[in-house]
C-alpha cells in the first residue's frame, strides 16, 4: 500500500525516479540546495514563461491509442514538425499540443509519441517494446479507453493492471529514474451507453469513477509517478456548465468530443487534456498560459474565453486530492431487517400496512439507530406505490423509515439527512421489486450540501448484484414482502394488491465514495441518487460502533 504523501508539485530525489511533493518542501530546497532547474516560486506578475516546472527538460514519450494522437484535424497533425513520431504516422496529437503549452512556459521538452489507434497497453508492451523500452526521461501511458473498467462493464482491468506493470519495468530497467504517469481517460456521451451505464451526466459520473477507481488503483499498487486526472476535468468541464453532457449545442457551451461519434475528443477536449497533462507533469500552471495570437489554443481555434476556461479547469483537475489507498470498506448488502407497525413476522416478514424500518443486519452486524433522510426533487415518472393510500407526491414516499410507501422508477433525487458525516456513518437504500424478478438496480451516488449542490468529485457507482441477493421467483432472501395496493397497476395487481413485491437494501460508507479524510467534505449533508430504475422505500444512514 501507497504510503500517505503531500500535494505533488516538484521533486525531490527517490531512489528508483524523482518523486513530487509539496509547496513548503519545494520552498527548502530552492533556499538551501540552490540547485538547477528547480521550480520557481509563483508570483503575481507570472506569465507562464516565466514558470520553471518539475522535470523542465529532458525527453518524454507519450503510448496510447487515438485518445493521445487525436481523432480528427486540427489535432490529429497539430504541430507535428516539433516533435517525433515513432511510428511515422504523421501525428501530432495532443502530445504536440503538450509541446507547444511547454514551449510558451519556456520549457525544452523532446517529445516523441508511440500510438497506435484502438491499442491497449498490453498490445503496446507486445509489439512496441523496443521504443518503449529506451532510456526515457519520462513516459506517459494511456490505456484503451474502457480496459479499466469493471468486467460487468465490458472492461478487462486484470489486464490493464498488467500491463501497466509490465510497461513500468520495462521504462524503468532502461532508465532507473524515469518518472512514468498514468493518463486518465474519459467517459463520453457514446461509451456510456456502450458500457450499460444511465444516460446523461450521472452515467457520465459513475464510468468516471471507475476509470478513476483503477487508475488510481494501478498508481497505488504498482508505485507510478502521478495520475494526470484527463478524464476528472472532462466531467469537471460538464459539471461546471461549460460543456454538455449530451455533446449538444446548449448555448454558451461547446463541444467536449467529437461531433463525429461523442466519443473520441473534439479539439477542445483535447486541449484540455494535453493542459491537464502539462499542469501535472511541469508542474506549472496552465491558467498563465497564454492564450491570444500564437499559442495553442489560437492555432487550434479555440477563442481566449473557452481556453482561459480550460486551462483553469486543467489547473483544478491536476490540483484536486488524490485518492490514497483502498477504500475502507465495500457495499455491502443488508441480510436481514426488522420492522415495527402494521407486520406479519414470518421469513421474509409481511407488510400488511403502516410500518416503519427499525433495524438493518449486514456482515458488520445489526444496527438499529437508523436516521430516515427527507427527499426532494425526486423526478421518478410513474406514481409511487403505497401499502394503502397512495402517497401525495413521491418525495412523501420516500422520506422518513416509513416503509410501506416507495417512490418508482426514481430517475433522480436528493435525500438530506441534516446532520454531518464521520468515518463510521453507513448509508443504505431500501428499495422494493416484484417477486417475480431479481432484488437491485444500478445506482450512481453522489455527496451533496443542504443546498442540493455536489460536494467535491465524490460518487459511487451501485450495482443491482450489490442488493439484497433475491432471485427472481424467490422472497425467501428478501428482507419483507409487501403487496401494494396504491400505485402503478403493473406493480398493484387487479385487483390491487394481488401482485406481490420484496424490500432488499444496500449500504455503503464515505470511504466506498472516494471520501479518504471526513473532514473534507464537512459541507456533505445529503446524498443524490441516480438511476432510471431504482425504487426506492427508504434512503438512510446509521453509524458502526
Amino acid at each position: 500500500m501507497r504510503r500517505t504523501r503531500p500535494d505533488e508539485s516538484f521533486l525531490v530525489i527517490h531512489p528508483r525516479r524523482t518523486r513530487v511533493l509539496g509547496l513548503a518542501a519545494m520552498m527548502l530546497l530552492a533556499a538551501s540546495a540552490g540547485c538547477a532547474g528547480a521550480p520557481e516560486l509563483e508570483q503575481e506578475e507570472s506569465t507562464g514563461t516565466q514558470e520553471a516546472a518539475a522535470g523542465a527538460q529532458g525527453s518524454i514519450l507519450f503510448v496510447g491509442n487515438s485518445f493521445t494522437h487525436g481523432h480528427e484535424e486540427p489535432v490529429y497533425s497539430y504541430n507535428k514538425g516539433a516533435i517525433t513520431d515513432a511510428n511515422n504516422s504523421g501525428q501530432g496529437g495532443v502530445p504536440g499540443i503538450f509541446k507547444k503549452l511547454t514551449a510558451q512556459a519556456g520549457l525544452a521538452y523532446d517529445v516523441t509519441l508511440e500510438t497506435v489507434s484502438g491499442e491497449t497497453l498490453s498490445g503496446h508492451y507486445a509489439t512496441k517494446a523496443a521504443i518503449i523500452g529506451r532510456a526515457w526521461n519520462t513516459v506517459v501511458l494511456q490505456e484503451n479507453s474502457t480496459r479499466p473498467l469493471p468486467t460487468a462493464r465490458g472492461g478487462n482491468p486484470t489486464d490493464f493492471f498488467t500491463a501497466a506493470n509490465d510497461l513500468r519495468n520495462l521504462v524503468l530497467t532502461a532508465n532507473p529514474a524515469a518518472r512514468l504517469f498514468l493518463y486518465e481517460t474519459w467517459a463520453s456521451p457514446t461509451s456510456v451507453s456502450a458500457q450499460g451505464y444511465t444516460s446523461g451526466i450521472a452515467g457520465l459520473q459513475a464510468m468516471q469513477s471507475d476509470l478513476r477507481t483503477a487508475y488510481f488503483k494501478a498508481y497505488d499498487d504498482f508505485d507510478f509517478t502521478g495520475v494526470a486526472r484527463v478524464g476528472d476535468g472532462f466531467l469537471r468541464t460538464v459539471e461546471q456548465g461549460l460543456a454538455d453532457p449530451s455533446n449538444g449545442t446548449s448555448a454558451g457551451t461547446f463541444k467536449l468530443w467529437s461531433t463525429s461519434d461523442n466519443r473520441h475528443a473534439s479539439k477542445y477536449g483535447s486541449y484540455l487534456a494535453a493542459a491537464v497533462l502539462y499542469a501535472k507533469i511541469t508542474g506549472g500552471d496552465p491558467r498563465n498560459l497564454s492564450v491570444g495570437a500564437g499559442s495553442a489554443a489560437a492555432e487550434l481555434g479555440i477563442g481566449a474565453t473557452d481556453a482561459s476556461n480550460l486551462n483553469r479547469i486543467a489547473y483544478e483537475s491536476a490540483t484536486l486530492p488524490d485518492p490514497i489507498g483502498s477504500p475502507v470498506s465495500q457495499p455491502l448488502p443488508a441480510t436481514r431487517a426488522s420492522f415495527t407497525g402494521s407486520v406479519t413476522t414470518g421469513t421474509p416478514a409481511n407488510l400488511t400496512g403502516n410500518a416503519q424500518l427499525s433495524s438493518l443486519t449486514t456482515s458488520e452486524g445489526t444496527f438499529t439507530n437508523l436516521l430516515g433522510a427527507t427527499a426532494s426533487g425526486i423526478t421518478g415518472t410513474n406514481t409511487p406505490n403505497s401499502r394503502g393510500s397512495t402517497p401525495a407526491s413521491a418525495q412523501a414516499a420516500a422520506s422518513g423509515l416509513t416503509v410501506n410507501d416507495g417512490a418508482n422508477n426514481l430517475g433522480a433525487g436528493n435525500f438530506q439527512f441534516g446532520t454531518a458525516f464521520s468515518a463510521k456513518t453507513r448509508f443504505f437504500i431500501v428499495e422494493s421489486a416484484l417477486a417475480s424478478g431479481t432484488m437491485g438496480d444500478d445506482t450512481v451516488v453522489t455527496l451533496i450540501d443542504a443546498s442540493n449542490n455536489r460536494v467535491g468529485a465524490f460518487s459511487l457507482s451501485l450495482l443491482a448484484s450489490q442488493f439484497t441477493a433475491s432471485a427472481a421467483g424467490n422472497t425467501s432472501n428478501a428482507l419483507a414482502t409487501i403487496n401494494y395496493t396504491g400505485g402503478v397497476a403493473s406493480v398493484t395487481g387487479s385487483p390491487p394488491g394481488s401482485v406481490q413485491s420484496k424490500l432488499g437494501a444496500v449500504t455503503f460508507s464515505l470511504a466506498d465514495l472516494g471520501v479518504t479524510n471526513p473532514t473534507s467534505v464537512s459541507a456533505a449533508t445529503g446524498i443524490r441518487l441516480s438511476s432510471s430504475t431504482l425504487d426506492p422505500n427508504v434512503v438512510g444512514l446509521y453509524s458502526v460502533p
